[in-house]
């Protein structure tokens, strides 16, 4: 590609012009504030945007249908006052949810239940040492008249078809659908109540849960999703300063918008929940700093005294003691007995390894059988992407649930105004055009747009303006450039343009070098946001920014990747009078989503760039050379969009496209 250095620098070459964007990275272990609402309002708000935010992270949203579930129940061996059964059901095609019911030895009615996830335990969920002894806990439960699941994360034991910790090659193409362990836990999870709450010796009424470590973070985002779970005792997890280092506990844009796993607890207010900590990890704290704010959470409600923190100086644990603690606080909440300080475990051995596991030696998950079993799960999650049958008025409510959906996922700013324009720059004529470098920012965010915006003193009244998006550099529009036919045709007809350069391409490449923006990093898109919806932004920024300035006669043009990138961009704007994208080349497929640039967690949960068109009809869009598979999709959203919209196809190029339509006008 030509890019030619036939038009003046626009960035200053100082670093001081980096978009911050790509300087503020956060990682599991920044130190985030713990800020209790001020009200009852505050609250309501926060917790809805949390639940909203898990969920999207764990690709429950757009939801998922739940499949019939038939569990497998066998073995049943009594054991210590107890009996131990087996448990295996398929909870979607290619995820399995496996583990071990322990039944009080006595059941003369429904008792209640609790779930144990097990969290990163070596031997998962028959683990047993001083530190943390699953067996034990879920033995001495039962003994006091609890009905407990213990169940396998993914990659443990039983669960033997899925890793645990996904490489990059199997992490990355799993986002793009929505899939990953954090959600695949949190689904099984949620099924594992589904389970308990379907056994006839379960009160439903009565659930509780408890785990240790990443079992703690599973403990509280099943509770936030699912407020079934009436009591939670999440053990040596709740930090400020350290959210979970583990794929399984930061779900991609989990943490966007500074959702922490405060906010998580804070949502779960009135609930009782138990918080044991210690000295010797990161719990650290907690007594000192996010215990007391969530004191003032519980304060709304006049509940102190169902928010309890246990410290201690220990290293990270679920040992006796800590059990001790836990024991009483379900009996207290869920059997109705008064509450004791700590409650003696009994002196009798843990259920043995071979009574647990549902094989004498589990199968160790492979890559490859981690992969082929994402390929039957996949298309599942993505089974309700399109809009596939209904009125137009069904169509009209879809594409607005659905459009908050696009907006979540890219994270786009829902309040643009007052955009900042630096025009101290290089000016020049240019076809009877003045050009004028610009660097585009929003206030008090430090992001910069480099562009050139071309004026004419006497534009044609009759003609729109236009905003050029540049694949790679803006030089392609001028002298020499691949597309400098395009801009000459515009500029022929005495229209205003817009050229922007896509961040990371173009002037802004060197930023992406200055960045300790590190994407390979397991937990990297659960903190930070993509390249691409930053792209994505600063159109959405550009276009606000002429409709500031008293233009509302706007026409978006953009080949290749810069067409891709303004497709899901164009859901997110008012409709502009006209689009012309050429999309020769560019395929909605998995590989076109992997790139750096295009990389986007979730956007085929939205049907990726078939979504994008079905949501973007409205703006008169024409399609320049699109692949089969969209020009199909266009052709069915057709038949479904108000008699004033026009969304049309052409085999021609972008330029003799815009050639015929300035020519109509």
């Amino acid at each position: 590609m030509n890019t030619s250095t036939s038009i003046p620098q626009i960035l200053p070459k100082s670093p001081l012009f980096t978009d911050h964007r790509l300087l503020n990275v956060r990682h599991n272990e920044y130190a985030y504030s713990a800020v209790a609402p001020a009200n009852l309002q505050e609250w309501e708000q926060r917790k809805a945007f949390t639940i909203s935010q898990v969920e999207m992270a764990a690709g429950l949203w757009p939801e998922i249908p739940v499949p019939p579930q038939v569990p497998k129940i066998w073995g049943h061996e009594p054991y210590e006052g107890t009996v131990i059964a087996k448990v295996a059901l398929e909870t979607l095609p290619g995820l399995k949810l496996t583990g071990n019911l322990y039944f009080p030895g006595r059941l003369q009615s429904p008792a209640p239940a609790i779930l144990c996830p097990h969290g990163h335990w070596r031997t998962g969920r028959i683990h047993h040492d001083e530190r943390g002894s699953i067996p034990m806990r879920c033995l001495m439960l039962a003994r006091l008249g609890f009905v407990v699941f213990s169940y396998d994360m993914v990659g443990y034991n039983d669960n033997d078809e899925l890793l645990h910790g996904w490489s990059k090659d199997l992490d990355a193409p799993a986002s793009l659908y929505g899939v990953s362990t954090f959600g695949l836990q949190t689904w099984n999870s949620l099924r594992a109540a589904d389970l308990l709450c379907s056994l006839p010796e379960v009160d439903a009424s009565r659930l509780g849960c408890t785990g240790a470590s990443g079992g703690a973070s599973q403990t509280w985002t099943v509770a936030l999703l699912d407020e079934r779970i009436k009591v939670l005792a999440p053990v040596c997890m709740l930090s400020s300063h350290y959210q979970g280092g583990c794929q399984c506990e930061e779900g991609p844009l989990l943490r966007l918008n500074g959702v922490t796993s405060f906010d998580i607890l804070a949502a779960l207010a009135p609930r009782p929940v138990l918080l044991p900590s210690v000295t010797r990890d990161w719990t650290n704290l907690l007594p000192r700093y996010e215990f007391p704010e969530l004191q003032k959470v519980y304060r709304l409600f006049q509940a102190e005294k169902n928010i309890v923190n246990f410290h201690r100086d220990a290293e990270h644990n679920y040992d006796q003691c800590t059990r001790e603690r836990i024991y009483p606080w379900f009996t207290h909440w869920l059997l109705n007995q008064a509450l004791r300080e700590n409650l003696p475990e009994d002196k009798i051995p843990p259920p043995p390894p071979e009574l647990l596991l549902h094989h004498p030696e589990p199968h160790q998950p492979t890559p490859q059988s981690c992969r082929d079993a994402l390929q039957k799960i996949q298309p599942y999650y993505c089974a309700n992407a399109l809009f596939t049958a209904g009125t137009k008025n069904d169509f009209a409510a879809w594409q607005k649930e659905r459009r908050q959906q696009l907006s979540a996922i890219l994270n786009n700013d829902l309040h643009l105004q007052n955009i900042a324009v630096r025009v101290t720059l290089p000016k020049w004529t240019l076809r009877d055009a003045d050009a004028n470098g610009w660097l585009i920012s929003r206030r008090d965010t430090g992001d910069i747009i480099s562009a050139v915006w071309l004026n004419h003193p006497e534009p044609n009244p009759k003609y729109p303006t236009f905003i050029l998006l540049a694949e790679q550099s803006k030089n392609v529009f001028f002298s020499g450039g691949t597309q400098s036919a395009l801009l000459d045709t515009i500029l022929g007809r005495k229209c205003n343009a817009l050229v922007i350069e896509m961040l990371g391409s173009g002037e802004s490449a060197p930023m992406l070098e200055r960045s300790p923006r590190d994407e390979s990093t397991a937990t990297f898109h659960a903190f930070n946001p993509s390249l691409f919806s930053m792209r994505v932004q600063d159109i959405l920024t550009s276009i606000q920014l002429l409709r500031e300035n008293g233009i509302t006669d706007l026409v978006l043009a953009a080949s290749g990747e810069a067409a891709r990138t303004a497709l899901c961009a164009l859901p997110l704007t008012a409709p502009l009078s006209q689009v012309f994208l050429d999309l020769d080349g560019i395929a909605d497929n998995q590989e076109g989503w992997l790139s750096q640039a295009n990389y986007q967690p979730m956007i085929m949960k939205i049907g990726g760039l078939r979504g994008c068109l079905m949501l973007s009809a409205e703006n008169n869009l024409t399609l320049c050379r699109p692949d089969p598979e969209l020009a199909k999709v266009a052709e069915m959203t057709t038949q479904l969009l108000p008699k004033s919209a026009r969304l049309s196809l052409s085999k021609d190029s972008i330029l003799t496209t815009i050639s015929k339509f300035l020519g109509r006008n």
